[in-house]
Formats: structure tokens, C-alpha cells, sequence
């Protein structure tokens, strides 16, 4: 038998890391936006390890709006998907208003990384929810 190796996308090694404990989807606190993200992020420490595929109630991680990626994580090594940013907000588990934003995720074998994007905040707090 012989190893196949896969080479991983260059995401998975030209990451910046984020370590917050509120983030967290049983965090409860408010209240932070995510309006500075622009590029490919891992989720690390306190922080958890990935996005949160499932809406969790206004008031937790950190905000009034918390978000969640409307997406299937890649089992593929080296693989990247696509899903949306959802926000849990006035009512709507994805609401129309704030859920706009494209994020994308790659299995970099043992972690994901997440392409994020800046986040409009005007007068909510719309934030990337971890578990």
C-alpha cells in the first residue's frame, strides 16, 4: 500500500486567529459586531473551533444578532465549501436584513478555516457564533 498526500489550499497555512471566549453560542453578554474581518480566519483556544451551523437565541455570543453559517462543513481534506451568514434577529433565524454575507470554509485536516467578511452594523450587532 502507499500514502496518498493531499497539499493543502494556501488558506490553511496564511490564516489570522481568533481566541474569544464570548463568541461561544452559550456565552450569554452583549454586545459586539463584527464589522473588521475581511480574509481567512481560524477559530482557536476560548474560542472554540468552528462556526455554529444552527441559530441560537438573541443574547448569546456576544451580541444581539448572532449569526450562524448556513452551510455543510467539507469532509474533504483540503476541500472548500460555500454557505451563508445568517443572523438571528428581530424574530427571523435568518434574517433578510443582516444575512447577506457569503462565507466560505476549508478542512485543512484536523481544522477549518473560514473566509469571513465584514459585517454591516447599523444599530445591531450582527457576530460570527462559535462552538
Amino acid at each position: 500500500t502507499s500514502a496518498t498526500s493531499v497539499t493543502l489550499p494556501y488558506q490553511c497555512t496564511t490564516y489570522s486567529s481568533i481566541n474569544e471566549m464570548s463568541r461561544l453560542s452559550n456565552y450569554s453578554s452583549c454586545c459586539y459586531c463584527d464589522s473588521s474581518y475581511n480574509g481567512w480566519y481560524r477559530f482557536i483556544g476560548a474560542s472554540g473551533s468552528q462556526l455554529i451551523t444552527f441559530p441560537v437565541n438573541t443574547g448569546f455570543c456576544g451580541t444581539n444578532a448572532p449569526g450562524w453559517w448556513n452551510g455543510t462543513h467539507p469532509s474533504t481534506v483540503g476541500a472548500t465549501a460555500n454557505g451563508n451568514f445568517c443572523a438571528n434577529y428581530a424574530g427571523y433565524i435568518c434574517n433578510p436584513s443582516y444575512s447577506i454575507a457569503s462565507v466560505l470554509a476549508t478542512n485543512c485536516s484536523g481544522f477549518y478555516v473560514y473566509y469571513l467578511v465584514p459585517l454591516a452594523c447599523p444599530g445591531i450587532y450582527p457576530r460570527y457564533c462559535t462552538m
